[in-house]
């Protein structure tokens, strides 16, 4: 058993807390000894994912050096991630999504973690800043933190991760203005969602021609200032949610070129003028 390089289980079979204990086909079982699986070095993927567990994480699922993949989404964990997760270098995936994990801020020993390329710890209650080191992790293409309590300003490192393609942080309290570097993210980055915080000053005015942007979605913060034309640049744009906010613009007819363009949400704003030009009859054609 201590070779086993791989271990999943299927929705729905376990139910219970995740002890000093030994597997069954129906529940996880108390041991006074070490914890099985603590004990699976050779183990290189878990997934718990989609069960009925609760109660803490064990720390010792940090002893599992070589794992690069770890899934606990969709249980009923609750507490603060371990800090032996720390060791895992290895880890290129971790799912912790869809729990009751709370914890003062994002543990710095996230940013050990330099092999990592998903990360998802959305719908937790998570607090606290958003952390500045996570900048460093140079391979991560997959954020998603939404729907926790994160609060605290924008990092601009984020602008450093040139992997990325998908950052989803919406409906949390994150305030202050968006980094104008996320503009430049457009090249790589292919959905940014981040609907539903307290950002404010104006929209990123730097994106690219070239972007992967597909879907760009700020509902509902306090944004002010004019649509930047250089969303022009985003042809393979295909969902654009601006809506609720304060922007005080004329209505941008300009972004009917844009071919793939299928949500376009402009409402509760201050956009005033004309919304038809000559020729508007080709503009908007997926709509």
């Amino acid at each position: 058993m201590e070779k086993m390089r791989s271990l999943e289980f299927d929705p729905s079979l376990f139910v219970g807390a995740i002890t000093s204990g030994e597997l069954t086909h129906q529940y996880l079982q108390r041991r006074d000894d070490a914890c099985v699986l603590g004990n699976l070095k050779n183990l290189i993927i878990l997934d718990l994912s989609n069960n009925q567990l609760f109660g803490l994480i064990p720390c010792v699922l940090g002893n599992l050096k070589n794992l690069s993949g770890l899934g606990l989404s969709n249980n009923q964990l609750t507490g603060s991630i371990p800090s032996s997760f720390g060791n895992l270098r290895n880890l290129q995936t971790l799912f912790l999504g869809d729990n009751n994990l709370t914890t003062e801020g994002i543990p710095s020993f996230i940013c050990n973690l330099t092999s990592l390329e998903v990360l998802n710890l959305s719908r937790n209650n998570l607090k606290g800043k958003i952390l500045q080191c996570l900048g460093n992790i140079s391979g991560l293409r997959y954020v998603t933190m939404s729907h926790n309590n994160l609060s605290g300003e924008l990092p601009p490192s984020i602008c450093n991760l040139t992997s990325l393609e998908i950052l989803d942080l919406d409906r949390n309290h994150i305030m202050g203005a968006i980094p104008q570097c996320f503009g430049n993210m457009s090249g790589h980055l292919e959905v940014l969602d981040m609907q539903h915080n307290n950002l404010s000053g104006i929209l990123p005015t730097t994106f690219s021609i070239g972007s992967a942007l597909r879907s760009f979605n700020l509902q509902g913060n306090k944004l002010e200032g004019k649509i930047p034309r250089s969303l022009e640049n985003c042809q393979r744009l295909e969902v654009l949610d601006l809506g609720n906010n304060l922007l005080n613009d004329t209505f941008p007819m300009w972004l009917g070129t844009l071919r793939e363009l299928r949500v376009l949400s402009l409402r509760s704003n201050k956009l005033h003028g004309p919304i038809t030009t000559s020729g508007s009859e080709y503009m908007f054609l997926e709509l």
